[in-house]
């Protein structure tokens, strides 16, 4: 299967992109208006630089380090929809556009992201079995295979040993 591409961009490589902006939108902000809320565009950006760099190093870790980044362009989205929408006057002219960009190269990054998953999600029969593959242990099961769910014994052991006090 191939990769999903953006602009001639994979995932991990438009992740990096988008969180290398993010980093120079906050920086530049910051360092003209010197208010240390400015970074927040920062923040998000160095968690997606780490979760395209944790992908690249780690190709077996790809689908956590996406997510990661995923929710950090969800974040950042929602950060500055509500920071505008709650309380416009609140903000500065200065503080606005740099929401307003960081809301946009977030946004950008999170439908990109929505359109990569939904152009890896498995079609008809594979569709029971979105998260794993038959050797993994995290698979979901098919409807007939109840390996992977514990049995009521082995639930009620694990409850017992969680709330049960040590022994002095």
């Amino acid at each position: 299967m191939t990769r999903y591409t953006f602009m001639g961009l994979n995932m991990p490589q438009m992740t990096a992109a988008i969180g290398f902006l993010l980093i120079a939108l906050g920086s530049v902000f910051w360092i003209f208006t010197g208010y240390i809320t400015a970074l927040f565009p920062a923040l998000f950006g160095g968690l997606m630089v780490f979760s395209a760099l944790g992908s690249r190093m780690k190709p077996d870790k790809n689908a956590l380090f996406m997510h990661i980044a995923v929710l950090a362009s969800l974040s950042a989205t929602l950060l500055g929809v509500a920071t505008v929408a709650i309380n416009p006057q609140w903000s500065t002219s200065t503080a606005a556009v740099e929401q307003l960009l960081m809301t946009v190269l977030s946004g950008v990054h999170f439908g990109v992201s929505m359109a990569s998953f939904t152009y890896g999600a498995p079609t008809g029969a594979e569709a029971d079995r979105r998260c794993g593959h038959d050797g993994s242990q995290w698979a979901i099961p098919s409807s007939n295979n109840t390996v992977n769910y514990p049995s009521a014994n082995e639930s009620s052991m694990a409850a017992t040993i969680l709330l049960t006090s040590p022994r002095k």
